[in-house]
């Protein structure tokens, strides 16, 4: 894809401009790298060269936050170093994620004797509600599968009041907001970014993506690259990761605006607590909350920069409750970081974890204040 010098300098306004250098990202999982359910299990048929771990039933019984929003099945695609590298050993074009491990493949054009109309489409609730009135930026970045013999057109964000499903495998007809027409990959098989802006007219809060035109209204052609079989069938799939989408004027939370001396490795003491802030669980259980990965997103960063620290995870809760009961929780909210930043790359050996209770409060736990600032999950820097 040319670009040329017009391009550069809009990207570099749009780069200084407050509401990229402020703006929150609205979707949860946007990169695909939380996982539940664990361990994923290994796939019987393998439906991706190498990949034995990606599917649609990853997507469907691991992938967090994500649905489907029709009968037709996106794909999960779970791609770490060894996978990459045993199809670089066979094809000089092999996929890999912009980010992370994970990324979700979905179908844009299929029609064969079979089906006439086939697509994919993933749907996500937003972390808030975006309000009227207010510019709306929406990117992801998109890549064809190598696998694909077609490129095609048309991948749009429609954003909607209330979840809904379609209980077919054809078009969703629906107008999005927000839509890329022309081809995607139509020389290289390369990551390309894809945005756009609207203005909503009333409140939304769920986004859906996919190609919601017919095969009359959706462009394709042969991928000018293709070196696969020649009886690969005629369709488009694109892979998608780092979905990012924000309003203007939207900005963190003060308590996580400037505190980045929690991450500077020079103002941290081995063995000295420093309390993740914005760690939220739901009630009562280890599972974390889309809430809480703007930190943890932090403290990942922080050990990828600093490759021989090793880190212990805390948990702890207030007095209320059976103390053996706070206890487990404890420790399994600990867990559930620790897996977070194991999933995301972290070498195990580098990360311990444990639960104290309510054996180590740090307030009083006579209101909800207290409370408050005792139930928390804090890491302490073993070695440097």
């Amino acid at each position: 894809m040319k670009l040329n010098k017009s391009f550069y300098v809009s990207l570099l306004l749009f780069i200084l401009s407050p509401s990229f250098i402020f703006s929150q990202n609205l979707v949860p999982n946007h990169s695909f790298e939380l996982l539940g359910n664990l361990p994923v299990v290994r796939n019987k048929k393998n439906a991706f060269e190498f990949e034995y771990q990606s599917g649609y039933q990853p997507f469907q019984k691991n992938l967090k936050f994500w649905k489907a929003a029709s009968d037709a099945t996106p794909d999960l695609r779970i791609i770490d170093r060894n996978v990459f590298r045993q199809c670089s050993q066979v094809y000089k074009d092999c996929n890999r994620p912009k980010t992370g491990e994970h990324f979700v493949g979905i179908m844009t054009y299929l029609e064969n004797t079979n089906t006439k109309v086939f697509r994919e489409y993933i749907q996500i609730k937003l972390k808030k509600t975006l309000k009227p009135g207010v510019k709306t930026y929406a990117e992801l970045w998109i890549q064809k599968d190598r696998q694909a013999k077609l490129v095609s057109n048309n991948i749009g964000f429609y954003f909607s009041q209330k979840k809904f499903y379609v209980d077919n495998e054809d078009v969703i007809e629906k107008i999005p907001q927000i839509n890329h027409d022309t081809f995607i990959n139509e020389k290289n098989l390369e990551w390309v970014k894809i945005e756009g802006t609207f203005i909503p007219d009333k409140p939304l809060i769920y986004v859906t993506i996919g190609n919601f035109y017919n095969n009359e209204n959706t462009k394709i052609i042969e991928f000018k690259k293709f070196r696969g079989s020649p009886y690969t069938p005629p369709y488009a799939h694109y892979l998608i990761d780092d979905v990012r989408i924000w309003q203007e004027g939207d900005t963190p939370d003060p308590k996580t605006k400037n505190d980045s001396d929690k991450f500077e490795i020079s103002k941290i003491k081995k063995n000295e607590a420093v309390i993740l802030e914005n760690i939220f669980f739901d009630y009562d259980k280890a599972t974390l909350k889309s809430t809480s990965f703007e930190e943890l997103e932090k403290l990942f960063s922080f050990l990828e920069k600093n490759p021989t620290v090793k880190i212990a995870i805390q948990g702890h809760t207030d007095s209320r409750g059976n103390d053996n009961y706070n206890l487990k929780l404890s420790t399994s909210r600990a867990q559930s970081v620790y897996n977070f930043l194991k999933q995301k790359g972290i070498q195990p050996e580098r990360l311990k974890y444990s639960g104290y209770g309510e054996s180590r409060p740090i307030d009083n736990n006579e209101n909800e204040e207290g409370w408050q600032r005792n139930r928390r999950v804090e890491f302490v820097i073993l070695e440097k």
